[in-house]
């Protein structure tokens, strides 16, 4: 990835590569302040053996410190930047970093776990301020860019790692997916070619950048066209048409709860007055919906962190609520039964899918051997995921069969809202499952059973897991029950309370979003 943006310093550099609401950037400039920021690091201590941390908001300097880590040759460790508290200790522990870049505002999280990370040598911190009171060494950003020698070039391969990025856990807590340069890159060019992106295009980006999303399918992909990304701090309706018009899109990287947002927007005389044609990723159930309104076709595709895009259709040959047909040039998909048998068209089962090329795919979970044996056991990677196929071979996401579920365009641990919840002192234990939203992804309720004897307020739940949880984690939906419903097995049946009430919503279930 760093010879990359090299190789376009060298063939665009004069072009506009970053445009940002406070002006824009060409490859050059970006290229010059990479190699930069690879010098200071370097002279700090960072080598091919390291771990960095990095959590900064959507950014020039986000894609700065992510390029002259792959200058390096070293894993990039992308933070979201709501975590806090366990989550963003677990993060920085398990992905063994040894330095963090941080925005200044992130810093006050990082010292309230700092005691537990003992394997952190230095913290990076950008911001214009004062260093912040840390135990551990401190180094303001613009300190780094001062060194002008060379730093080291290893060679780092296709092969090598560029990044551990983590995922929402399902039993467990959130792991780190082991990424490779080639499933990167491998990733953005087959988002060009099922995007038919061309020379000529602007990506619009309000995607965070510490998501795959953001990162290979937005920025790698703008990177090997040779064409801008549009960078903005995070999505909003209101300003989603506007931005599209004065950046000049006509790509927008998204996911599928943004379009129901855009259409319940009131219709205006403007709305196809935009360079907007596509929508990725899109619901393509709704592309009707989206196109006859806006003119914007949304594009679908069954994508993962772990795998890059395994199912996507040519562009113009969709069919309407399937993910695509296999990507056949990267992988074998399959849909398979409980003991990895090949299930027949038109009967659900999971999806997996293997490699056709070298380090495409993930080759594990970082610190978690067990997971990653269970994950590809017998050859396949198993993603979790129910889906089925029909006699054409194009593939229909049902649901995730996995305990987790999405919210907001982010994954969510059910074990980490529940550890979260059944820290409260008068919760006994908890289940947190996902019920039906008025978006088209889900809401996130808990079913809570009491300490004996014990009272609580759901706005105080709610409360308490505002100061552990990120926001797009905190419950939604609080109720409160006599006892939790179990298999023969004793595991909690989530089945149950997603099946009681209107799809989850009983009388008793208290609205947080009232």
């Amino acid at each position: 990835m760093g010879r990359l943006l090299e190789r376009r310093a060298t063939t665009h550099r004069d072009e506009t590569f970053l445009k940002l609401r406070q002006g824009e950037l060409t490859f050059g400039e970006v290229e010059e302040t990479a190699r930069r920021l690879a010098c200071g690091l370097a002279a700090r201590g960072v080598t091919q053996a390291s771990h960095v941390a990095v959590m900064l908001p959507n950014s020039a300097d986000f894609l700065h410190a992510i390029f002259a880590l792959a200058r390096l040759g070293a894993v990039a460790v992308p933070i979201n930047t709501e975590y806090k508290g366990d989550l963003l200790r677990h993060v920085i522990t398990t992905s063994d970093a040894d330095l963090v870049i941080v925005d200044e505002p992130y810093v006050e999280r990082l010292a309230v776990v700092e005691a537990d990370l003992r394997d952190l040598r230095a913290v990076v911190v950008r911001g214009g301020g004062d260093l912040p009171p840390l135990r551990t060494a401190t180094l303001a950003w613009n300190d780094l860019l001062g060194d002008a020698d060379e730093a080291p070039r290893p060679p780092v391969r296709f092969s090598d790692l560029q990044a551990i990025m983590y995922t929402s856990g399902t039993t467990g807590p959130s792991k780190g997916v082991l990424v490779p340069h080639a499933l990167a890159l491998t990733c953005a060019l087959d988002s060009m070619r099922y995007m038919a992106y061309g020379p000529d295009e602007t990506v619009y980006c309000p995607l965070p950048l510490y998501h795959a999303g953001g990162l290979w399918d937005g920025m790698i992909l703008a990177l090997l066209a040779g064409t801008p990304i549009a960078v903005v701090e995070r999505f909003s309706a209101s300003r989603f048409w506007d931005d599209i018009r004065s950046f000049g899109a006509t790509h927008a990287m998204g996911v599928f709860d943004m379009i129901p947002i855009l259409l319940n927007r009131p219709p205006t005389d403007q709305d196809r007055d935009h360079p907007l044609r596509r929508f990725y990723m899109g619901k393509s159930a709704l592309d009707e919906s989206l196109f006859e309104r806006f003119g914007v076709r949304a594009v679908e595709t069954y994508t993962s962190t772990e795998a890059g895009i395994g199912t996507g259709s040519p562009f113009g040959e969709w069919r309407t609520g399937s993910c695509g047909r296999p990507n056949a040039e990267r992988y074998e998909v399959a849909i398979v039964d409980e003991q990895d048998r090949k299930l027949p068209p038109g009967e659900p089962g999971e999806i997996v899918l293997r490699p056709k090329q070298p380090y495409v795919l993930t080759t594990g979970y970082y610190n978690f051997p067990e997971v990653t044996a269970e994950t590809f056991r017998n050859c396949w990677f198993h993603t979790g995921d129910r889906c089925y196929r029909d006699e054409d071979g194009y593939y229909y996401f049902v649901d995730r069969i996995k305990d987790s579920l999405r919210r907001g365009g982010e994954n969510i641990s059910a074990f980490e809202v529940e550890q979260a919840v059944n820290a409260h002192h008068a919760v006994l234990e908890s289940a947190a499952f996902g019920v039906p939203s008025e978006l088209e992804e889900e809401e996130l309720k808990v079913a809570v059973v009491l300490q004996p004897g014990a009272e609580l307020d759901p706005e105080e739940l709610v409360a308490h897991c505002h100061d552990r949880l990120p926001g797009f984690m905190v419950p939604r939906y609080v109720e409160t029950v006599g006892e939790l419903p179990r298999t023969g097995t004793g595991k909690i049946a989530k089945h149950v309370l997603r099946g009681e009430g209107d799809g989850g919503i009983t009388e008793r279930t208290w609205d947080g979003g009232r």
